[in-house]
């Protein structure tokens, strides 16, 4: 195994000596890694070492021993992403910036997946990265500063902030890839992105792209990117017309309406500075215009700045359902008529989930919410049945008491999507929700956990940051147990090994990264492997 510090301290030696400049490879080997970070696929953890330009995947064999390979990448990367089925990670470059030769890294997008690697560069240098649910489109934009997951890029004197970057992984035969596009401005910047599911259009079946500034809202046709004469996109500028104070979208949501009707679908935008919530109706646009649709806009008081939107079917027709805080309650509205219904709540719930299908008895014709909020203040958790909201408004609340606010809820992949795991907001431990039976079962850490779930939904994996301990939840049993590791954990993945089986890997993304590799189903660590220096070997 080649030693990095070694190597290092040689090669600058020898550069002193001749009094000549080190190449690219004794620059690399010379300093400490940086800009580590570690993010987890199905079959493997893949380790980003930015200042080596490269990433390592790390693949669990059977006796958990770990197989490593290199994979180059662009140099400064700005954001990485995986893909929903996480298949696939992306990661985006600035390179080089300013370039000053021809041998400096133009802005780079590289494609990993299984033997399958795929660089595609890029005219323009944004931080932003978003990638489709569906996983064809990648977007690309100026993500604002502070951004989690993004870094700030390096000295550029200009940048466009209202450029979006379109990048179509299934672009048609004689069609760019990489589409740019520069979005009508009123003076917002580009905040959040937005892929839709299908939805149906007066036009037909189409995808959107939903862009939030942060004063107004822009629409861009994805089906129609690559036309030539470009689609120009919609922008709905966003305000009350009784003040010259825009109005800040904070989050969307999307309803497609009913099958039968392609004149129904609705975007609601939720405003972070009014009591208003925004309805955009996607109907027919007027004769001549070059989009085949056009947003009707509607604006909706719910008495407070709305924290949480979902659309929901309750009893009386679809709604759209508004968690305002401040006035600690949920305010139904009809998107019609923008009609509002006000339901006064025990606490002061922030965040919303929809849990219908994991809840027995219900018919479908209706929708049961999770009401939680991410403050010490709520003590709890709330069951919000719509199929009973009009005329019983208190009585379709069904309280779970937890003595904590919830500060994050994570989702247990099927076969077990009729659990949640509430991490509570006082930091003392974490609940695994069941949703059929309404039960909360408290699990006590004695500092604030880091909680992991398996791909399959079988196990939950808690850590304390920093900590040499990890510990395992049987999700069926709710049975703990602790598994010692010889090296201080940040990240733990659990993963398909070699064999097909499942393998956890705990990583130490200090200096040059260990590993220990443990079966998942392990009842001690004898077993385990660590392996140190992860980062010392296979530079290009």
């Amino acid at each position: 195994m080649k030693n990095r510090a070694k190597i290092g301290l040689f090669s600058a030696l020898l550069c002193t000596l001749a009094l000549t400049a080190c190449g690219d490879r004794e620059e690399v080997w010379a300093e400490a890694p940086r800009g580590v970070q570690a993010f987890g696929l199905r079959d493997r953890v893949v380790v980003l070492d930015d200042s080596a330009k490269r990433v390592v995947s790390l693949v669990a064999a059977a006796d958990q021993k770990l197989e490593r390979t290199s994979v180059r990448v662009g140099a400064n990367v700005a954001s990485v992403v995986p893909s929903k089925d996480l298949e696939k990670l992306f990661v985006l470059s600035y390179g080089d910036l300013p370039r000053r030769s021809a041998e400096d890294e133009r802005p780079s997008l590289t494609v990993l997946q299984t033997g399958a690697e795929r660089r595609i560069d890029l005219s323009s240098a944004h931080g932003g990265l978003v990638a489709d649910p569906a996983g064809r489109y990648l977007a690309i934009f100026a993500a604002a500063p502070g951004t989690l997951g993004t870094r700030p890029p390096p000295s550029s004197f200009v940048e466009n902030p209202n450029e979006i970057v379109i990048v179509d992984l299934e672009a048609p035969p004689g069609k760019e890839a990489v589409v740019p596009r520069s979005i009508r401005s009123f003076g917002g910047k580009p905040r959040a992105v937005t892929f839709t599911p299908v939805v149906n259009l007066p036009g037909g079946a189409r995808r959107l792209l939903v862009i939030e500034t942060d004063q107004d809202v822009t629409l861009l046709d994805l089906d129609h990117v690559h036309d030539t004469p470009e689609r120009p996109e919609i922008t709905v500028r966003l305000g009350t017309g009784s003040t010259a104070k825009p109005l800040a979208p904070a989050g969307i949501v999307i309803d497609d309406g009913e099958a039968s009707r392609s004149d129904d679908t609705r975007i609601a935008i939720r405003i972070s500075n009014d009591t208003n919530v925004v309805m955009l109706t996607l109907g027919p646009s007027a004769q001549g215009s070059p989009n085949d649709f056009f947003p009707t806009v509607n604006l909706s008081d719910v008495g407070g700045p709305a924290q949480d939107l979902a659309f929901v079917k309750t009893d009386g027709g679809l709604r759209l359902a508004a968690l305002v805080p401040s006035v600690r309650a949920a305010v139904l509205v009809e998107p019609s008529t923008g009609l509002t219904q006000k339901v006064d709540l025990p606490e002061a719930y922030s965040r919303l989930a929809l849990v219908t299908g994991a809840v027995p008895g219900t018919t479908g014709t209706a929708d049961v919410a999770l009401l939680y909020g991410a403050t010490t203040s709520t003590q709890g958790v709330s069951f919000w049945a719509l199929g009973k909201t009009a005329g019983q408004p208190y009585r379709s609340l069904e309280a779970v008491p937890l003595g904590t606010g919830v500060r994050s809820v994570l989702d247990v992949p099927a076969p077990r999507g009729d659990l949640k795991v509430l991490e509570s907001a006082n930091g003392n431990g974490f609940f695994v929700l069941d949703l059929a039976s309404r039960t909360a079962s408290p699990l006590v850490t004695t500092a604030r956990p880091k909680l992991s779930l398996s791909p399959g939904g079988e196990r939950l994996w808690a850590f304390p940051d920093g900590g040499n301990v990890i510990s395992r939840i049987d999700l069926s049993t709710l049975h703990p147990v602790t598994l010692p590791v010889d090296r201080q954990v940040e990240e733990v993945f659990d993963v398909t090994n070699r064999a097909g089986g499942s393998s956890v890997i705990a990583l130490d993304t200090r200096g040059t990264v260990s590993a220990t590799v443990l079966a998942a189903d392990a009842v001690d660590a004898i077993g385990g492997r660590t392996t140190f220096g992860l980062l010392l070997e296979g530079l290009p």
